[in-house]
């Protein structure tokens, strides 16, 4: 039986995925929008059912069933490449579609791009930055191929990963907190104290089993949408926060100054990880940037908070 379809409409397909737009995927590609837009239609009929859905604004999303084509795509579009790779030379600028977490992205993605683009410079990036439900969007839905994230939450969604680094969570306080002065913060003195914590639903979860954990419920709970900003209002005296991610600079944006002390019990410590749908799905500037991230080594806090 002969195979009723092409990698040519594959490709495509991951394009449109990519960029949620088939104009978008066409100047990708190089090609004109009525071949990308005959490609999915005779790919759409191959599998009886529609591989995107329109939103607002036109952009394309993905849908169930194209979801449930994405892994063989990649993967069937990653081994034909591998194979052409060996015979020809490739003197054209490509792109690695990669997600982050977005507090713990500049921690880590600067090096990582630093360091391929030595042996590759003919690599771009096209990076994507959101909370931890966003970046398992983005590979679900096949927007990007790669993701440097915390591994919470991946599994239950099919997610593959490699751990890349840990972090251990620790207290924030102002500089003139009645606690500023210790070496270890206990939750159990933090109880009275309004915390201060990223409102993204995997964040809160996590931080705040830790005070379930030991039958305790925090006076008052302030809810920011970004790491620096809780940064501010803790340095401001509004608060305390909990995190796992410390800049080298215990300053923040108006140079206000924080002091950071970890906590006086076992926590576990979170794990950095490079997602991805499954090792072969990865094209070859994938698994480099897998093996570059798991070769390399991170000191992306302070040694006093990493100790315990």
């Amino acid at each position: 039986m002969p195979i009723p379809f092409t990698f040519r409409q594959l490709e495509y397909f991951l394009a449109v995925a990519e960029f949620g737009s088939v104009t978008a995927a066409a100047e990708d590609r190089h090609v004109s929008q009525p071949s990308v837009s005959v490609a999915i239609t005779e790919l759409e009929a191959v599998i009886g059912q529609r591989l995107f859905q329109r939103q607002a604004g036109h952009r394309l999303t993905i849908s169930p069933a194209g979801r449930r084509l994405l892994v063989q795509a990649r993967t069937i579009v990653a081994s034909a490449r591998d194979i052409a790779a060996r015979n020809q030379t490739d003197d054209g600028r490509r792109q690695l579609s990669v997600a982050c977490f977005r507090d713990i992205g500049p921690m880590y993605l600067p090096r990582l791009m630093r360091l391929l683009s030595r042996d590759d410079p003919t690599l771009g990036f096209r990076l994507h930055e959101g909370d931890l439900a966003d970046v398992q969007a983005q590979l679900l839905d096949g927007r990007c191929e790669i993701a440097v994230t915390y591994e919470l939450g991946l599994a239950e969604h099919g997610i593959a990963f490699d751990e890349m680094h840990r972090l251990m969570p620790y207290v924030m306080l102002p500089k003139e907190h009645r606690l500023a002065a210790r070496d270890r913060v206990g939750l159990p003195e933090l109880g009275a104290e309004r915390i201060v914590l990223e409102d993204f639903p995997v964040t809160l979860d996590y931080f705040l089993g830790m005070f379930r954990r030991q039958r305790l419920d925090p006076a008052e709970i302030q809810k920011v949408a970004s790491f620096e900003m809780q940064r501010g209002l803790v340095a401001g005296g509004w608060g305390v926060g909990l995190s796992c991610v410390r800049p080298w600079s215990d300053t923040s944006y108006d140079g206000s100054p924080l002091v950071c002390r970890p906590l006086d019990h076992a926590e576990d410590s979170q794990s950095i990880v490079v997602a991805h749908l499954g090792d072969k799905t990865l094209s070859q500037a994938g698994r480099r940037f897998r093996d570059v991230a798991m070769r390399s080594t991170f000191d992306a806090a302070p040694a006093r908070i990493r100790q315990r």
